[in-house]
């Protein structure tokens, strides 16, 4: 008894690492410099956002984003313009090179004077370099199937520490990202782009 006792427990530590490999959570924050455009007036602003993740390995039971983005310019005379996405996507390709993500997304959108709701398509894609902890990775939001609009699409690079770690892995990364505003189709469509630079969590 002892000995299935051992070899039962042996078994379950060799198999924690493969299991971490299907199960993770991400979590990230990413700082950014934007030009903002708001019918004929324009400014700079810096803002947050940030996302969480979770991923699992069940098939036919999609993965699950949270995202957030200010896109806030006191400039204006409103202060609240904001993003809440949440997605919920497959991973159809997952390798050593490729990966790509697709799915369906929530939207809550916070334009100045006016709100939406939007039902939006998502997809997501990185492509790694292989011999170096690094990649580029696409994303994004876009579609509606009402008059409201909205688009958040962003490319970059990131590097990741600690890659072959089962417990935590963290990346820095760069890119650049534009995102657009279209609520009830009014004159108050907002365009936001600009660089942006953020960490990210593996565990």
């Amino acid at each position: 008894m002892k000995k299935q006792v051992l070899a039962a427990a042996i078994v379950a530590t060799m198999s924690m690492p493969a299991m971490a490999d299907f199960l993770g959570v991400y979590a990230g924050i990413d700082y950014s410099t934007n030009d903002t455009t708001l019918g004929n007036d324009s400014d700079r602003s810096n803002n947050i956002s940030g996302y969480v993740a979770f991923e699992h390995f069940i098939p036919l039971i999609p993965n699950i984003k949270i995202k957030y983005n200010d896109l806030t310019n006191h400039h204006f005379d409103e202060d609240n313009s904001s993003t809440t996405n949440g997605i919920l996507y497959y991973e159809i390709l997952d390798n050593d090179l490729v990966e790509l993500d697709l799915g369906a997304v929530y939207t809550d959108a916070e334009g100045y004077n006016e709100s939406a709701s939007i039902v939006q398509a998502y997809g997501a894609a990185k492509v790694h370099v292989p011999g170096v902890s690094m990649h580029a990775f696409a994303e994004v939001i876009g579609g509606s199937v009402t008059d409201d609009d909205a688009l958040s699409a962003e490319i970059g690079l990131a590097y990741t520490f600690n890659p072959d770690s089962s417990l935590l892995n963290v990346a820095v990364r760069t890119g650049y990202r534009v995102q657009e505003l279209d609520l009830d189709h009014t004159s108050n469509k907002q365009e936001i782009d600009g660089l942006f630079a953020g960490v990210e969590v593996h565990f």
